[in-house]
């Protein structure tokens, strides 16, 4: 077995766990200015609004995440994980935000908008000055936050063109299914690695459902 280095990975994994996500922040940045494009061509409502939230939550993810595992200063790869972990409400955030202002949009939508912000404001907070502590609460606010979507379902499976739905609903149980692999990264080598992989799926599959189906030019 490697050493171990960080937390609880070896430097394999800590180079596995930075490439995955090094490729993915660059790949957002070209997301981001492909979002921002799309949303000044449009003539939706919040569209410029939504893509910078959620194209920029991308690029904060992504990029913490990576400078997280290629560090290996203590005290910087100590703010780093916090910022990680900070960047994954965010993402959540980030990611809800065209689908709550665009495709919802009205009273339903902002306030589902300030509810997940709002969250998402707990849960950075949480990790800002609890660092360490309360990790099951934070890990369960993740998946209530990716799932908040089932409390308008109907409405959202209504608004949807049917593939958008679906391509919304598989990201999620990518998220979902990747959140064990979190779990159970002390006990298992490549976990994190593998839950990287998980994400990035999820990122993926909800990217082309922005660009197909919401952020209409």
């Amino acid at each position: 077995m490697g050493k171990r280095i960080g937390k609880n990975q070896t430097l394999g994994e800590e180079i596995s766990n930075a490439i995955t996500h090094g490729i993915t922040a660059l790949t957002a940045i070209g997301g981001l200015i492909v979002l921002i494009v799309m949303a000044v061509q449009s003539d939706q409502k919040w569209s410029l609004f939504s893509a910078l939230f959620y194209g920029s939550s991308l690029v904060l993810l992504y990029t913490f995440s990576t400078f997280y595992h290629s560090l290996t200063h203590k005290t910087a790869k100590r703010v780093f994980n916090i910022l990680d972990h900070c960047g994954i409400f965010l993402l959540i955030a980030g990611t809800y935000t065209p689908v709550l202002l665009i495709t919802i949009g009205g009273v339903t939508g902002w306030t589902f908008f300030a509810i997940q912000w709002g969250m998402a404001l707990i849960g950075i907070l949480l990790k800002i000055f609890f660092t360490g502590k309360y990790n099951t609460l934070s890990t369960a606010l993740y998946a209530f936050m990716g799932w908040i979507v089932v409390f308008k379902i109907n409405l959202v499976k209504s608004l949807l063109p049917e593939p958008a739905f679906w391509l919304l609903a598989a990201g999620g149980f990518s998220y979902t299914i990747g959140i064990v692999f979190y779990i159970i990264d002390y006990r298992m080598k490549y976990a994190h690695f593998i839950w990287h992989l998980f994400v990035m799926t999820g990122t993926v599959l909800h990217f082309i459902m922005m660009v197909m189906y919401i952020f209409k030019t």
